[in-house]
């Protein structure tokens, strides 16, 4: 029955899976997107993370424990509102960070969910 809400549906689609959190890693600053959707790490000194391997569309979360005199250099492909960076979290406290991109890592919406959860 044709009307002006039918649809196409060209790919695979799951409806009512449940969302799954994946421990992925981090090796040298590096933040490999293809390990994984959730990320721990304790920054120390100057930090510079890169993000590798993304999907064309992805959502990731990285926790942050602050270490000693932290201070990290976030991707230029990531965007945050205001256009600043949020800073490293102080010495063991807990930052949370959410990033996006729905373009394969040309660009990524980042976002501080949580800031000293200590």
């Amino acid at each position: 029955m044709a009307n002006d809400k039918d649809f196409v549906v060209s790919k695979d689609v799951e409806i009512g899976k449940d969302s799954k959190v994946t421990i992925g890693t981090i090796s040298n600053n590096a933040v490999d997107l293809s390990s994984g959707n959730f990320f721990t790490d304790t920054p120390a000194g100057a930090v510079t993370y890169t993000f590798n391997n993304p999907g064309a569309v992805q959502t990731f979360q990285m926790k942050l424990t602050g270490g000693s005199s932290a201070a990290i250099t976030w991707p230029n492909s990531v965007k945050y509102e205001g256009g600043t960076a949020p800073v490293a979290p102080g010495n063991g406290q807990i930052d949370t960070l959410t990033f996006t991109t729905d373009d394969g890592g040309t660009t990524y919406i980042g976002v501080l969910t949580g800031h000293n959860l200590s």
